[in-house]
């Protein structure tokens, strides 16, 4: 609650994390990593939201990251960057939305050229960059020179913060303590960026990056159901403590039923991610899966359900819950962030329609 109070994240609370090994934790072993699938990582997760979603966010862009290098970066990207990321000594940012383009890829506008001696020229403006202010390198949706379609630029930190790369960090409702970093690109030579994937990447930047959301939709889930859990625990300590009447709230049916409600739909938001994890986890490994479908249901539902379960956990606290310093009115802040992050929920409702009304 101070952490959210304060809009920050303390940096021995990051550190802690790294120590732990979660940052690091689906690197291959190949590269001095655990080699953990995100089936692995969903209870660790679910667990950190339980405390505060940011804490699962802030270590979100790393893992995608991971996955973009372990599945599309060359062999050279990789040993650059993979052994860092394991050891902890490197953190990434992941980066795709613009001012006029959010899922809507065909708006994207930052363009990338290259240079004579190596590197990229960049022009254009990037918002909500998750750990863009502090990150070690950012992997960016750019158009670049070369291709009708965007590619993923690697773009190392060095030179952020100057006059060709101007950051601003983002104010916001909930979510707190995640940097969210906006980007200004004015002609800034970036010495040491490339396309992931070399000469293969280019133009794949949207199917490097899609693959990667699957990962990072199964982490938004665990932050919604984190909050569920949370949810469901203050119900119950609402309706076991709380005197009415001759007894207590938990004495009434309605009570009862909506804690009833909010044990079911946690099962079953519960089951879907641990479903999508498996699917994502198969993809990962080269099988078949419907990573992509589930991942995207599971971030869907589960965010869903979070809103309404603060509501329906609100409910039940009545006024304690609009409190500023009570933990509903936290999550009721924090709750929409998950219908937002890593897709609006619209747009991905609109991407899970088309195949069906194709067929």
């Amino acid at each position: 609650a101070e952490w959210d109070r304060e809009d920050a994240l303390p940096g021995w609370v990051l550190g802690r994390l790294v120590e732990l090994g979660v940052t690091g934790a689906l690197v291959p072993t190949a590269y001095g990593g655990r080699g953990y699938g995100v089936s692995d990582l969903v209870p660790t997760w679910r667990t950190l939201s339980q405390g505060w979603i940011s804490l699962t966010g802030a270590v979100n862009p790393t893992g995608l990251a991971t996955t973009l290098l372990s599945r599309h970066g060359t062999e050279e990207q990789r040993k650059r960057w993979l052994p860092g990321i394991a050891s902890g000594g490197v953190l990434a940012s992941f980066s795709i939305t613009e001012p006029q383009a959010g899922s809507d890829l065909d708006r994207l506008e930052t363009s990338a050229e290259a240079l004579p001696g190596g590197g990229l020229k960049l022009d254009g403006e990037k918002r909500w960059v998750a750990g863009g202010v502090t990150s070690d390198v950012i992997f960016m949706m750019t158009q670049v020179a070369g291709s009708e379609k965007p590619s993923c630029v690697v773009l190392p930190k060095a030179g952020r913060g100057s006059d060709g790369w101007q950051v601003t960090e983002l104010d916001k409702v909930g979510y707190r303590g995640v940097e969210s970093a906006a980007y200004v690109f004015e002609g800034f030579e970036a010495e040491g960026a490339e396309v992931l994937g070399g000469e293969d990447g280019l133009g794949a930047g949207a199917r490097f990056m899609l693959d990667a959301l699957d990962v990072g939709r199964v982490n938004v889930a665990c932050r919604a159901l984190g909050i569920i859990d949370r949810c469901l625990a203050s119900a119950v300590e609402e309706s076991t403590t709380r005197e009415i009447g001759d007894g207590l709230l938990g004495d009434h049916t309605h009570a009862q039923m909506r804690i009833g409600e909010l044990v079911a739909r946690r099962h079953a938001v519960a089951a879907l991610v641990d479903r999508a994890a498996a699917a994502v986890d198969a993809g990962r490994a080269g099988g078949e899966s419907q990573s992509r479908e589930l991942s995207t249901s599971a971030k869907i539902v589960a965010s869903d359900t979070a809103v309404w379960a603060v509501d329906a956990a609100s409910r039940l606290a009545a006024s304690r819950s609009y409190a500023a310093g009570d933990e509903l009115a936290r999550l009721r802040r924090d709750a929409p962030q998950t219908q937002i992050g890593e897709g609006a929920n619209d747009a991905l409702l609109m991407a899970l329609a088309k195949p069906e009304l194709a067929d």
